[in-house]
């Protein structure tokens, strides 16, 4: 790394000798010391001898003045150490220039063959007008380049803790939020007066009413507004505020939003240049030698990211993928500008300079950001785009992943008002609205679970079961994922009280705004709270076995999402089948197998270690 103020290989060589001489200081003290203390000791013995009252005390005055002087030596050696210390913090710094260009090394994966962005197919309430690209490197460029090359105030940890293959398995969001963390601390000694902070699955704004905004925490509270409470709302994953107002939206995907090699993608082409004209037979993202899904999903990631932005009042975001970062910037006339993207992989490193240049450009602009006074139209993509990733199996529909839902009300003869929901694969469910009082949610103590991208899970009772139930407001990500749930539970009715908890019920509440989804409850704990013996593993891998052989890929395997039930064959249940699509892909499910038998590896289990070298990386697919 450069560094203006001199030759940084000299610094460091002059501050390893700076080391080593007070190391050799340090030794000498510590000989003195010993020396005295035996000195000391040999003191005490002639004074134990001594019969004459004048000889013991004229020895007592020599002990006096050794151990004076063995305090004396060893203030010193604690000098020495502290000084030690010191210049071995001066040597793990780094200047400001050095800290923006360390390189970030996203999580390893093998194979990137047939994984797509993760996005929600359901209705944006905003779409910018118009799309363009940002031209924005030469301003990163003089930003790094007035970064200070003297002053070795920084720390220096991304490319160190990023490059840890501990961090191989862990989900994309841990990767950033590191980076924001880094970055935050950064910036706040960079610029102290912007009052920098960083908020993980920040809510977006809430639709709750009537005041209770604790889950639970009024015995007397309504039904209908402990629906609303455990229902949440949208969330982005990162929002960076500054002097207490947000300020920046980070939207994480898994991968699929960059190419294999270096060249960066231009992403507002993927918008303006992909529309299919109707009745055409050719898609426009084979220019981009992409998929039509994968260029639709790349799309929707784009409008979620500008609906994200637009709700929470900013004008600065970045969508990324770990290895991709696109930075984003919108006016109030709703004018989206996206950056190229900067890949993490190259050379120079530039990730860590753009995203803080652009969180000082949004420190200095003083623009109110509101809803915009124009609303777009999403890009027009061709019905008849050609379907892939084939080889395994014909029903290998990565469109199932997501549910592209067309909500038609409608009242049955029964008077009770139901939405029919249709997945892109042609399924249709009938959604039942059950009053909120009708699914006996406990008042107090009633939630099993908070954690996690499902919300809260809790406790209720429908048709005279005790269940687990789950919310989410109609027309959200949410929303969609738990119905992919209910699809997964009706493919797998017969694995049903025996690898999966039985469904029990699902439809809508609170006059048809939240869906909900009703699962048997189940009394265990989670695979991660216990020791993992060989019974379990077996009995897991059986059960995700079971799950595949249903024609579906859970998605989202963790220990979290496998539940241990003693006294009971077998002793476990699969759970959240939110992130799940219908495939049959052989490799696909490999990888999941492969993936479960790491986590017993890292828990502590056996299986795992025949995992821990194996070919295929954890895919999440979906």
């Amino acid at each position: 790394m450069a560094d203006g103020g001199g030759n940084s290989e000299e610094q460091i060589r002059s501050v390893d000798g700076q080391i080593r001489d007070l190391n050799d200081q340090i030794r000498s003290v510590h000989e003195q010391i010993r020396i005295v203390e035996e000195k000391i000791g040999r003191l005490e013995e002639e004074i134990n001898r001594c019969p004459g009252d004048e000889e013991r005390k004229l020895l007592r005055g020599k002990e006096a003045l050794l151990r004076g002087k063995e305090a004396q030596l060893r203030d010193e050696k604690a000098q020495l150490r502290d000084e030690k210390t010191q210049i071995l913090q001066r040597r793990d710094l780094g200047t400001e220039y050095e800290w923006l260009v360390q390189k970030v090394v996203p999580p390893t994966r093998s194979s990137r063959a047939g994984v797509y962005p993760s996005s929600s197919s359901h209705a944006r309430m905003w779409l910018p007008v118009r799309v363009e690209h940002w031209d924005v490197m030469n301003e990163i460029e003089e930003f790094l380049e007035s970064a200070d090359r003297r002053r070795r105030v920084f720390r220096m940890a991304v490319t160190a803790v990023t490059q840890d293959t501990r961090l191989e398995e862990k989900h994309e969001n841990h990767h950033i939020a590191f980076i924001l963390g880094e970055m935050v601390s950064f910036m706040q000694k960079k610029e102290p007066q912007s009052n920098l902070h960083f908020k993980s699955e920040f809510i977006i704004f809430s639709k709750r009413k009537g005041g209770n905004d604790g889950i639970g925490s009024s015995e007397g509270a309504s039904s209908s507004a402990m629906v609303d409470v455990y229902s949440g709302s949208p969330r982005a994953d990162f929002v960076i505020t500054l002097r207490e107002k947000n300020a920046l939206v980070f939207e994480v995907k898994n991968e699929g939003l960059g190419s294999d090699g270096d060249d960066p993608w231009f992403l507002h082409r993927f918008w303006t240049d992909c529309s299919c004209t109707s009745g055409e037979g050719r898609c426009g993202f084979a220019v981009f030698g992409i998929t039509p899904s994968q260029g639709e999903r790349i799309t929707r990631c784009i409008s979620q990211l500008y609906e994200y932005m637009v709700l929470c009042k900013v004008g600065y975001g970045v969508l990324t993928d770990a290895r991709n970062w696109y930075l984003f910037k919108r006016d109030n006339a709703g004018c989206l500008k996206i950056s190229a993207g900067i890949t993490a992989s190259a050379e120079p490193p530039r990730v860590l300079a753009a995203l803080s240049y652009l969180v000082h450009a949004a420190a200095v602009d003083n623009s109110e950001f509101g809803d915009p006074t124009g609303n777009g139209q999403f890009p027009l993509v061709h019905e008849a785009a050609p379907s892939e990733h084939s080889d395994e199996s014909s029903d290998d529909d990565i469109n199932d992943r997501t549910f592209t839902a067309r909500v038609s009300q409608n009242i049955s003869s029964s008077g009770k008002r139901r939405s029919e929901r249709h997945s892109s694969g042609g399924a249709q469910l009938a959604l039942e609205d059950v009053p909120a009082e009708d699914l006996n949610l406990k008042k107090a103590g009633g939630v099993i679970s908070s954690e996690g991208w499902s919300g809260c899970v809790v406790n209720g009772r429908l048709r005279g079961q005790p269940v687990a139930l789950k919310f989410a407001h109609l027309g959200t990500e949410r929303a969609e994922a738990l119905l992919k749930e209910v699809v997964a539970y009706t493919r797998m009715e017969k694995l049903w009280g025996v690898f999966v908890p039985r469904l029990i019920g699902y439809g809508t509440t609170n006059n048809g705004r939240v869906v909900f989804i009703a699962t048997e409850l189940i009394d265990g704990v989670e695979l991660g709270e216990v020791a993992v013996t060989r019974e379990v593993e077996t009995a897991a891998l059986e059960a995700l076995a079971a799950v595949h052989a249903c024609g579906l890929l859970h998605g989202d395997v963790s220990l979290s999402n496998i539940m241990v039930v003693w006294g009971k064959k077998p002793t476990v249940r699969i759970l959240d089948f939110g992130f799940s699509c219908i495939t049959s892909n052989k490799k696909l499910q490999e990888a999941e197998r492969v993936r479960l038998k790491r986590l017993f590896f890292t828990h502590g289990g056996a299986a795992g270690e025949e995992a821990n070298d194996a070919r295929y990386p954890y895919i999440l697919p979906c």
